[in-house]
């Protein structure tokens, strides 16, 4: 396709210049920022909330269990997440966007879903399979929790991470849809669906 130079011409000054200086996001020279999550969340939160407190005393997985398990896993990770120490360069673009737009889903809900996930099961394989302002997707392939389990003929997995979930869109002040799609039993493949509600 040829460049129309007529039409370029018409373009004066930097197309940016609209844009109140207030609100552009400027990287200082000569500044470094981390967009990585340092693995120190990880093992903190880790530490914190080892896999074991997914069963209780008597070795049941129960729902009321599970959800609890999952509310405090989050907010543990909220509160380490979003202080000094983690937060980082990523979570600070993405709350500035969300004041500047007005808009917060899905991006501020995605981060603490995605930390949730890279927490807790690091090398498991997922995806964002949709991600809109009305719609966040994410679909699990090889979920070890899902798996973990199975074994101990646990079926109901998913309450854990929609409790979780719950506690993070409260966070964000988001009242969201959610459910979990599960996919060939025992596989470790799901798909969690955030939708807003309509007219939301």
């Amino acid at each position: 396709m040829a460049l129309d130079f007529k039409v370029l011409q018409k373009v004066k000054g930097n197309p940016s210049t609209p844009v109140a200086a207030d609100r552009r996001l400027k990287i200082s020279p000569g500044q470094d920022y981390a967009y990585d999550m340092p693995k120190e969340l990880i093992y903190t939160v880790i530490k914190q909330f080892p896999l074991e407190n997914m069963i209780n005393r008597e070795g049941e997985l129960d729902e009321g269990f599970l959800m609890k398990q999952g509310e405090t896993f989050m907010k543990l990770l909220i509160r380490e997440a979003d202080s000094d120490k983690f937060r980082d360069r990523t979570a600070e673009m993405i709350e500035r966007v969300a004041q500047q737009t007005g808009i917060k889903f899905p991006h501020v809900f995605e981060r603490y879903v995605e930390l949730g996930i890279l927490t807790l099961r690091p090398r498991d394989a997922w995806t964002v399979t949709e991600a809109t302002t009305k719609a966040l997707n994410v679909r699990n392939f090889n979920c070890s929790l899902g798996k973990m389990f199975t074994e101990k003929g646990i079926h109901n997995c998913h309450v854990f991470c929609l409790a979780a979930n719950q506690v993070a869109a409260q966070k964000v002040g988001l009242n969201l849809n959610m459910s979990c799609n599960q996919y060939l039993e025992g596989s470790g493949i799901c798909e969690l669906v955030f939708r807003m509600p309509q007219g939301g």
